[in-house]
This record gives structure tokens, sequence and C-alpha cells, in this order.
């Protein structure tokens, strides 16, 4: 069941508590990568932003979905990759106070529920 611990291909058999957390911290990291893109792609159908996304390149313009690959120009894919990569290796978005809900003793429950929702 994907409540609590879930691992049918059997990762962490075998494995020592450290290299769990690794897996545990990738699988949070992923799974609020998946959120955040799930928005990505429904946001498009409804807002569009009124800048342009690259020189001549209004936002408006740029279509939905998997259609959006081939307007996006070589560079900007270079700048995207280098920035997630950026993140990802040196977390450089930091830890921010702003916009933490106060769980007051709910913290085990409410870490299960964002697990949870990114299976």
């Amino acid at each position: 069941a994907p409540t609590g611990f879930f691992d049918p291909l059997g990762f962490t058999d075998g494995i020592d508590q450290e290299k769990f957390d690794q897996y545990r911290t990738a699988e949070l990291k992923h799974g609020r990568v998946a959120q955040l893109a799930v928005i990505g792609y429904i946001t498009p159908e409804i807002f569009r932003w009124g800048f342009d996304i690259a020189p001549g390149i209004p936002c408006a313009d740029v279509p939905n979905g998997v259609a959006a690959i081939n307007a996006i120009p070589a560079l900007g894919w270079a700048q995207i990759i280098f920035a997630i990569g950026a993140v990802d290796v040196r977390g450089w978005l930091g830890d921010f106070d702003i916009g933490k809900p106060d769980l007051k003793g709910k913290e085990e429950e409410r870490a299960l529920q964002e697990l949870q929702h990114g299976r």
C-alpha cells in the first residue's frame, strides 16, 4: 500500500539507514518536482504570461504541452538545464520561512501526506 513504507521493487533490500535516507530525500524531491510539473503543464491552458520567453518570442506564442519543446530556442534549453542543475546540486533556492504552515505536532502526518502526493 502507498502509505508508509512502499518498495514494491525491493530497492531498499540490504541497504543501510544512510542510503535509505538518501533514497527518501530523492523521492521527496522528485515528488515535489512532479507536482510542480503538473501545475506547469496545466497553467498555460488557462493563463499566459505577458513577457517574451526569448527575444521576439512572446509566451502567448509558445504552444501548450509537448509542442512547446520545439518552440524554445537551444540557448533557452541550455539555461533551463543549467538552472535545474544548479538548484539540484547546490540547493540555491534555500530554505524560506515565508509560506511554511504552522504544523504544531503534525509533522509526521504531513510528511507522510507529502510523500503520498508525490507518488
